[in-house]
């Protein structure tokens, strides 16, 4: 990587770039918008109707396979993750993008847990029937869905990192990421822990977050250059 002590940073709207700018203030629009009524304590009619759905056309003995997922992405298993990534990055001296790993996930998280979920106060599925209950403990609010939006955050993160110094792999690593982040996301929803616009909102504000992050890291070390370039 290139030292960029001696280098001027990019200007920040340059380093987030037009196109995630402007998908970043239309997701905040919609949440600041639509969120309280989406989140508002009743039961919705479509996020119902999602998750009866799944639980129609996927069978039961897929149970354990996605309780396992939800568990394997939680906060416990990704903060080990999440750890070991800073110790490897601070023991290479990666000091920009150890830094920004740390900001993106800490910073996501009480976002997240600290001032949506507080704001919006939305209730779990199961509390409005009993049909609709947790296959998991559970605790907390439930709109947006932190889970989601952490899972986007760490592994999106990680993926551009990898991306950038394994151009040759780009493709299959974001497919990787892709994959599992969806995954996350429809674990969630498969064990009712959240409602699909939980999903969506957390999805939402992770990618938001993700791209300040990126913006930073950018700014921190040339070496990832502009969103324009071949490595952004």
């Amino acid at each position: 990587m290139v030292n960029s002590t001696n280098s001027t940073p990019l200007p920040w709207l340059k380093a987030i770039g037009k196109i995630p700018l402007l998908i970043s203030l239309g997701l905040l629009v919609f949440l600041l918008t639509l969120g309280p009524g989406i989140a508002s304590n009743r039961e919705v009619t479509l996020d119902t109707a999602i998750l009866k759905f799944l639980h129609q056309v996927i069978p039961a003995s897929w149970d354990q396979v996605f309780i396992l997922i939800y568990k394997v992405t939680g906060k416990e298993v990704t903060a080990i993750l999440i750890l070991g990534s800073l110790i490897f990055a601070l023991s290479k001296r990666y000091w920009a993008e150890a830094k920004c790993l740390a900001f993106a996930t800490l910073g996501i998280l009480l976002v997240i847990d600290q001032g949506f979920k507080p704001f919006f106060n939305r209730l779990r599925p199961g509390t409005f029937d009993a049909n609709l209950a947790s296959l998991v403990d559970v605790d907390g609010k439930s709109f947006p869905s932190g889970h989601a939006g952490g899972s986007l955050v760490f592994y999106f993160y990680m993926a551009f990192v990898l991306s950038a110094h394994f151009p040759q792999y780009r493709q299959l690593i974001y497919l990787a990421a892709t994959v599992w982040v969806g995954l996350v996301g429809l674990s969630s929803m498969y064990c009712r822990v959240h409602w699909p616009s939980d999903i969506v909102a957390g999805y939402s504000i992770g990618f938001v977050w993700l791209s300040l992050t990126l913006a930073w890291l950018r700014r921190s070390d040339p070496f990832y250059g502009p969103p324009s370039s071949p490595r952004a």
